[in-house]
């Protein structure tokens, strides 16, 4: 697939390179939603506030909207006339779940490839864009899915957190994936940023 208006931040952690993002859009964003749904299951998830409060930090209105009690219609009403959405990590099976039934996929998907919506991702949201989310999938995930496929927004899965030891199972995952997609392994301080069919990787610092 080809997205020439796409626009696209996907990290791991780190939140330091999103302002500059942010501005960077060819539309000033005045209204972000932000997708916890990943993190429910989590029994803390201080990144959730964290994200809203940078997104309103940068003078954006923030709406929440969570997956696993939202429907189409209220996906749909809430995501018209946003201008970025932002969906956070946790588990990622979990969120694909949630991400189906609640048709967020058919909304989400279609708005960020033609451009008129900018999309976020940090960790599980980051995998979402990607062909797939096999590679991110755990034991203890709760979700239930009959198809591990993304949102195919990006032609890479990106795998977030190769800093916390995981770098020979990412490595060993990108051997195994590369005549399917391709794997994007990043550190915690890194991100990617996604414009149209051209990505660049970012340093993207974490706070404290």
């Amino acid at each position: 697939m080809t997205f020439l208006e796409a626009r696209l931040f996907l990290g791991s952690a780190g939140l330091g390179a999103l302002p500059a993002w942010l501005g960077s859009l060819a539309v000033a964003a005045r209204r972000a939603v932000l997708v916890p749904t990943a993190a429910n299951p989590l029994p803390s998830a201080p990144f959730v506030r964290a994200a809203a409060d940078l997104l309103k930090a940068e003078g954006l209105a923030v709406d929440v909207l969570d997956l696993e009690r939202a429907a189409g219609d209220h996906v749909r009403r809430l995501l018209d006339g946003a201008q970025v959405v932002f969906v956070t990590g946790g588990y990622p099976i979990f969120l694909l779940e949630h991400v189906r039934r609640s048709g967020f996929d058919r909304v989400a998907a279609p708005a960020v490839a033609d451009g008129s919506l900018a999309y976020v991702g940090i960790s599980a949201g980051a995998a979402l864009a990607g062909p797939d989310l096999g590679p991110l999938q755990g034991a203890d995930d709760p979700g239930a899915v009959d198809s591990t496929a993304g949102l195919g927004l990006v032609p890479f899965v990106v795998l977030p957190h190769r800093n916390r030891g995981r770098a020979a199972r990412h490595d060993r995952l990108a051997r195994e994936s590369r005549r399917r997609w391709r794997v994007l392994s990043i550190d915690d301080d890194q991100a990617v940023s996604v414009a149209g069919d051209g990505f660049e990787i970012l340093e993207s610092a974490c706070s404290g």
